[in-house]
């Protein structure tokens, strides 16, 4: 079979989404998904999901990875059929899988199904509220950071990855990322729009909607460019700067043969994050902590 071009497939939603705000207008037919807006959201028409089996016969199925979002029961059933579908079409590789558990699906009752889950993925990745309720922990007012890391290691305990040596990606919000695994020590990342504590937030953060979904995009790229999850963050960290700084997507544009995202060149963005954090593309890792607890 020809080698993938493909390098990253979403199964998720896609969404237009009707936005409206106390301080301008409504926004009609914005181009969004994976997100609940409200605690009383309900769906009003069926839902059209993405299956696997609308990947067969498509170069989609021969991507080098994959991202889920989906409930713990749910995943181990998907991805066994995306394993199956690729082996029947002669592909022997096995791409990265990224876990985005759905957030209704994280509380204590799902604990158990979502780290037998987890050894089907090689990411896994809930945000920091969605990690508290996992375990019965209270909601937060302020995040802690010595709390997330906790909780990390008992994840990391239980095993993620099939063979226990995958990577657990807490999203945090305006305090970064938080990346551990069996095999490196742990590290938090700031986000590329950073503010110190008591900081008006970067004018530039108008809407957070979309910003997990772009940060896990942007980070199985960079895993595949680089071997890193270090560095695989600090390309998720870059990515989800640009679904913040808007309404819906960001402005493509092309200037000369140059690609421009808000008027911004990705890769000059992304390698002055990577020097900030001293994770240069081809430099050093940024300072690591223990992952114990």
């Amino acid at each position: 079979m020809q080698a993938s071009n493909i390098s990253f497939t979403s199964l998720g939603l896609v969404v237009l989404d009707e936005i409206r705000c106390p301080d301008w207008g409504p926004l009609t037919d914005i181009l969004g998904g994976s997100g609940t807006y409200a605690k009383g959201f309900k769906y009003t028409t069926p839902i059209l999901a993405v299956q696997e089996d609308n990947l067969k016969h498509t170069s989609l199925l021969d991507s080098k990875a994959f991202h889920y979002l989906a409930g713990p029961e749910d995943l181990k059933a998907r991805v066994s059929k995306l394993l199956a579908l690729r082996a029947e079409a002669g592909i022997e590789e096995r791409p990265l899988i990224i876990w985005e558990p759905s957030p209704l699906s994280c509380g204590p009752e799902n604990l158990e199904a979502c780290m037998e889950s987890a050894a089907s993925v090689d990411i896994l990745s809930p945000n920091h509220l969605e990690l508290a309720r996992l375990f019965s922990e209270p909601q937060p007012d302020v995040i802690d950071k010595d709390k997330i890391e906790d909780l990390a290691s008992k994840c990391l305990d239980r095993g993620v990855g099939p063979d226990g040596n995958g990577t657990l990606i807490v999203r945090a919000g305006e305090n970064g990322c938080f990346i551990s695994n069996r095999n490196n020590p742990a590290a938090w990342l700031d986000p590329f729009y950073a503010t110190m504590p008591g900081e008006t937030p970067n004018a530039k953060t108008v809407d957070p909607t979309g910003a997990g979904n772009a940060f896990l995009g942007s980070y199985a790229v960079g895993y595949l460019e680089t071997g890193s999850v270090i560095k695989a963050a600090c390309y998720g960290s870059v990515g989800a700067s640009f679904a913040l700084e808007q309404v819906g997507m960001p402005q493509l544009s092309v200037q000369g043969n140059e690609e421009l995202w808000n008027g911004v060149n990705v890769l000059s963005r992304l390698e002055k994050y990577m020097s900030r954090q001293k994770c240069g593309r081809e430099g050093d890792e940024p300072e690591a902590i223990s992952s114990e607890p």
